[in-house]
């Protein structure tokens, strides 16, 4: 009998320790001359994840769950680099070559002190988002941006990190901008960068505060959907997803909602991808999910709703709503509004 007792407990021991494994991404980070880079920035883009190169150019993360890491090097005096990191069974290693920065920018405005304090409204009106969220974020080194103008587009980049506080969710952001664009006749933004989060000290109280602020940005997020579209779970936790028929706006969806199943297959245990590769309308709302009729129609034209997006994404999707290496992405509506403010770590918890 003893000995039955002690084969079940090692057999629940060895599932808890394989449920809790955890790998490490490695590697080292070199320039084109073979020598070796110390004090690099290497961090885990949208992550709390960062560290610095030691004298021998290396680097670890260490505890990390399988799925998708965009590990990224930055280095003053060198051009930033990017790799898809995938982790499934074993622990990876990354080599980095750095190469020097070929410096060619637009020709920057200088101007006057008001052209650029019109610019720099602009750029953090676009870059922020206009959310409750942002209007409590603030860039603090608005210095280093520099901006050039070519017809109706305002464009802008930085030579170093930008530094976004964000009172109303509690983080600071050290935002590495890549490429920033506003087409004001057409009213579309292009931005792109990596973007590493650090937690603000605060108050107990304010702590509180910011938990409560932080699930209220997740909940109908685009993490919060590819992570229940993972799970499954997505009408259960208040989205519904339309497919889409036309190609433009108004759109033309069916009213009758598709399920998980139909929508998504499994690579493997750990990544999903859509089956279906067109534009998909879904909308986060608890009400009409439980209040759900099927209807007769097959194509009806609506009006986005406030919580209505349009999404087009071929790409694999690890349990923390995580993407990389996508063929196509097209994000329109409430998530395409949602901006630097409104953005979560990948870390983040809804349930802690």
């Amino acid at each position: 009998m003893k000995k039955s007792i002690i084969l079940i407990q090692f057999i629940l021991f060895y599932i808890n320790v394989n449920a809790q494994e955890t790998f490490t991404i490695t590697g080292t980070v070199t320039n084109a001359k073979s020598e070796q880079i110390e004090a690099a920035t290497i961090f885990i883009d949208g992550s709390q994840k960062s560290t610095k190169t030691d004298a021998k150019g290396e680097f670890k993360f260490s505890g990390l769950g399988p799925g998708t890491y965009q590990v990224v090097v930055s280095m003053l005096g060198y051009g930033s680099i990017k790799q898809n990191a995938v982790v499934l069974e074993k622990s990876v290693v990354l080599n980095f070559i750095l190469t020097e920065k070929q410096i060619v920018l637009d020709e920057v405005i200088i101007g006057n002190n008001n052209q650029r304090k019109n610019f720099l409204k602009t750029f953090t009106k676009y870059f922020m988002g206009e959310s409750k969220n942002a209007k409590e974020c603030k860039i603090l080194n608005t210095d280093i941006i520099d901006f050039s103008t070519e017809k109706d587009v305002l464009k802008a980049n930085s030579s170093d990190f930008l530094i976004v506080e964000n009172r109303k969710l509690g983080y600071r952001i050290k935002y590495l901008l890549r490429k920033f664009q506003y087409n004001k006749k057409v009213d579309a933004t292009i931005y792109d960068g990596e973007s590493i989060f650090e937690d603000i000290k605060g108050s107990k109280e304010e702590q509180e505060i910011w938990k409560a602020n932080r699930k209220m940005a997740y909940e109908g997020s685009l993490m919060h959907y590819l992570r229940a579209l993972y799970k499954n779970k997505t009408q259960e936790e208040g989205f519904l997803t339309h497919v889409i028929k036309n190609p433009g706006f108004p759109l033309m969806i069916n009213p009758n909602p598709v399920y998980t199943e139909q929508l998504i297959e499994r690579v493997d245990s750990n990544f999903i991808t859509f089956k279906y590769k067109e534009r998909l309308y879904t909308v986060y709302d608890k009400k009409k999910v439980s209040s759900l009729k099927l209807s007769n129609v097959n194509w009806e034209i609506i009006e986005m709703d406030e919580t209505g997006s349009v999404l087009q994404l071929d790409a694999q999707i690890d349990s923390k709503g995580s993407y990389a290496g996508y063929k196509n992405l097209l994000i329109q509506g409430f998530w395409g509004r949602k901006r630097i403010a409104d953005q979560l770590p990948l870390e983040y918890n809804p349930d802690i």
